[in-house]
């Protein structure tokens, strides 16, 4: 798990449990304040139920104040002030709500004592009846935030979170030696490959010069043709290196390949300028239907050996008399590429496998096809270098096609 993950993952956890705390907090306090209310309504009832207000007065706690208001604001009774001092009161927040019809709690500071009270009233037959507690620090206290809750949720919140760490730590640290395991399975089935790709061609060079040297009576002739094998298996061989060195940046070292804009119809035309003779050898038909207009922000290198080893792949398998055709369109943020050839196409049973390392589709007559095995391996890692996808497939009636995305930017 990398540090922005778990930052985000902490991040999220955080959020909910500070909505937790903020719920239960708020939970709580309406809680402890509807019980203070309930006992505040009791005390109401008793005084709603006789005309000898004072009277009643000595049947409630001391602390107890009790007020009777008319429904035009002003108190005809108050068990602290008298009633003619006390002003209308429609304006206090309990008594207009039981002017509307419903029961009135709030918690102030009361304008004629001049202390904080918690209020309840109720509208009764004939008058309002008004009780209140003095906000004390008892009662403060009683609807204080419980603060051994806020503690508990604190501290689970800082266990998760080194739970979570430690817990990260480990899955990274096992995904770090996964990766590990199979990038050294992954080079040293690479590296045994290239052995055996690289003996063949050094192999067979040797075996050449080793003929020559050993006959010194052999015909020009002879001696010529075993010196231009010699020469093609060190092209092959040469041809090997450049694709191993390719790949090998794309994977291990992607950020020294720097990106620019770049003419795709202009870098195709290059292309189709290396293998000229080759095309014209074969008789070869070339569509470029690409527009001077299409960009894509990408490596020349890698651009460039993309479309290189997909024409070479038509030159060297599709046969003679073919056409090579490359179109492109847009599609969103990308540009979707379409290359295709009619040539031979390739047997389902390989088609699944072209882009694998190393993988070469056997030609008719032969046990093993030409070329180093990475090219389209090549062609693949270098359209995931710049953030676009490809697939193979064949055409009716014969043929093969390429069809990839590149970014725009």
């Amino acid at each position: 798990m990398n540090r922005r993950l778990w930052l985000w993952f902490a991040a999220v956890f955080a959020v909910f449990a500070a909505v937790m705390v903020a719920v239960e907090l708020g939970s709580e306090h309406n809680y402890k304040k509807a019980i203070l209310s309930s006992r505040l309504e009791s005390y109401a009832d008793i005084v709603a139920r006789t005309d000898d207000y004072a009277g009643t007065m000595k049947l409630l706690p001391e602390n107890i104040r009790v007020s009777v208001v008319r429904e035009d604001g002003f108190v005809i009774f108050d068990s602290f002030e008298p009633a003619a001092s006390m002003g209308n009161h429609l304006t206090r927040p309990e008594i207009a709500s039981c002017l509307e019809g419903r029961d009135g709690c709030c918690i102030r500071k009361s304008e004629t004592a001049g202390i904080s009270y918690i209020y309840f009233a109720r509208k009764y037959p004939g008058a309002i009846i008004r009780t209140a507690l003095p906000f004390e620090v008892s009662q403060k206290r009683f609807l204080h935030p419980d603060w051994m809750l806020i503690l508990m949720m604190v501290l689970l919140f800082v266990v998760t979170l080194v739970v979570i760490f430690l817990l990260s730590q480990r899955i990274e640290a096992q995904a770090d030696r996964e990766t590990d395991e199979r990038l050294q399975s992954q080079k040293r089935r690479m590296t045994s490959n290239i052995a055996h790709e690289i003996r063949t061609p050094v192999t067979s060079v040797r075996g050449y010069l080793e003929t020559i040297v050993d006959n010194p009576t052999m015909s020009s002739d002879k001696k010529e043709l075993f010196i231009e094998r010699a020469y093609l298996q060190t092209l092959r061989l040469s041809d090997l290196i450049r694709d191993i060195s390719l790949i090998t940046k794309i994977e291990e070292a992607p950020d020294l390949l720097q990106k620019e804009y770049l003419g795709v119809r202009r870098v195709y035309e290059e292309v189709l300028e290396e293998f000229s003779s080759q095309i014209r050898d074969n008789s070869i038909t070339v569509e470029n239907l690409v527009g001077e207009d299409v960009f894509v922000k990408g490596n020349q290198s890698l651009i460039y050996a993309l479309l290189r080893n997909l024409v070479e792949n038509s030159i060297r398998y599709a046969g003679e008399g073919i056409c090579i055709r490359l179109e492109c369109s847009k599609s969103g943020n990308m540009m979707e590429f379409i290359y295709s050839d009619n040539g031979k196409g390739v047997s389902a049973e390989h088609l699944s496998h072209i882009f694998e390392r190393f993988y070469r589709v056997p030609e008719e007559n032969s046990h093993r096809a030409e070329g180093s095995g990475l090219g389209l391996s090549i062609v693949r890692n270098a359209v995931v270098f710049h953030g676009g996808t490809i697939t193979a497939s064949n055409i009716q009636p014969h043929g093969l096609q390429f069809r990839f995305t590149l970014s725009e930017n």
